[in-house]
């Protein structure tokens, strides 16, 4: 994995996680001189990518812009925010405040984007759960993936880092903050659980009772931990039609013990996990994940099911991912290991994200190609 920042992984892979979102070059290079002189110290972080948002914004606003423009640079400006935001511990004021600047414009992008990028609430136990969902291309009730973050990512980065790659293939996509992710735990208070079959299957009802849904054409892609969390689904979501696991989980708990007795590596600083859990130790957060481990149910598992891993993941180890495969029973699954040359290697393939991205939205339109085929 290439390194911005020589030495600083956590710094280094959230660049590429920008990247892989949109970020262009040429804005990173306005704030990398900054950033390496502040030699990894987190304030400096999300100082300069709030001043490089600020400055996506003005562009936005500029006199030469239009609509069209404006847009994209709002967009970039909210993935700028979300980049700020990542390192500002929880009970820190200016987390919520940074976290609204991505909301506010995401949403000014939004309100003047090209395509039609709908702005839902999946009711969920009392509470709702924030989406988007952006209609696939043709008429008539549409093949649908659901979007699920991982640790750290939210509904606004899984839209940037996918944009029309599916849509373009006729499928229709829900971009969804989950117990534990963005909107969802920030705002409404919903920490992450094991049981991950109950906020997807909620999902899964919205998607159903909409016209413009095809209700047997139902898909699931889950990045990182959410490669736990759309396993868990598959295992005990029966409406489910085809599933991938951008990243393996195979025993959760048992990668944070390897982070905190220093034979990992995580991307996040570790507070992150007790904000997901709702937990006020790293004791009891890693006691909250015990059960995030798929070797219980994976044999339930009969849907279609890709896993795509890295090779040189140094968050999630190849091992891992070979047990996953091992574990998941169903008789559809494949493993597609990215070694560099075929897509990124490190976790998630952020390093080269659209070679992954590509083979993503190719499995799943073909697992549903059956409803596309019908409807054109």
């Amino acid at each position: 994995m290439f390194e911005f920042f020589p030495g600083n992984y956590r710094w280094s892979y959230n660049t590429l996680l920008a990247f892989s979102a949109g970020a262009q070059l040429g804005d990173v290079g306005l704030i990398h001189t900054a950033l390496l002189a502040g030699a990894g110290d987190d304030e400096v972080w999300h100082r300069e990518w709030a001043r490089l948002a600020q400055l996506l914004e003005q562009r936005a606003r500029g006199p030469l812009a239009s609509e069209h423009t404006a847009a994209e640079n709002l967009f970039l400006a909210s993935l700028y925010h979300t980049i700020s935001e990542h390192f500002i511990p929880p009970a820190d004021r200016r987390r919520l405040e940074s976290y609204a600047e991505v909301l506010r414009t995401f949403e000014a992008a939004r309100a003047t984007y090209r395509y039609v990028v709908e702005r839902v609430e999946v009711p969920f136990e009392g509470s709702a759960m924030p989406a988007y969902f952006m209609p696939g291309e043709g008429s008539g009730p549409r093949p649908t993936a659901i979007f699920v973050c991982g640790l750290d990512t939210t509904k606004e980065l899984w839209f940037l880092r996918a944009r029309r790659q599916f849509a373009e293939r006729g499928i229709s996509c829900l971009f969804i903050d989950t117990p534990g992710v963005g909107e969802a735990l920030r705002l409404r208070k919903l920490v992450t659980r094991a049981d991950y079959e109950k906020p997807v299957g909620a999902a899964v009802e919205f998607l159903q009772a909409r016209p413009d849904v095809d209700a047997n054409g139902i898909g699931l892609i889950g990045s990182s931990l959410g490669g736990y969390y759309v396993a868990r689904a598959a295992a005990f979501e029966p409406r489910l039609k085809a599933v991938v696991a951008w990243g393996a989980i195979y025993d959760y708990h048992r990668v944070w013990v390897r982070r905190l007795h220093g034979t990992g590596i995580a991307g996040a600083p570790t507070f992150q996990l007790m904000f997901i859990t709702g937990t006020d130790t790293m004791d009891a957060a890693v006691e909250a994940v015990r059960d995030f481990r798929i070797a219980d149910f994976a044999d339930r598992i009969t849907s279609p099911f890709l896993i795509m891993h890295g090779q040189d993941d140094k968050q999630v180890l190849m091992d891992d991912a070979d047990a996953a495969f091992a574990a998941i029973g169903s008789a559809d699954k494949s493993l597609v290991i990215f070694d560099g040359a075929n897509g990124g290697a490190a976790h998630t393939q952020f390093d080269n994200h659209l070679p992954a991205l590509q083979v993503c939205a190719d499995w799943m339109a073909s697992k549903l190609a059956y409803q596309v085929r019908n409807i054109l």
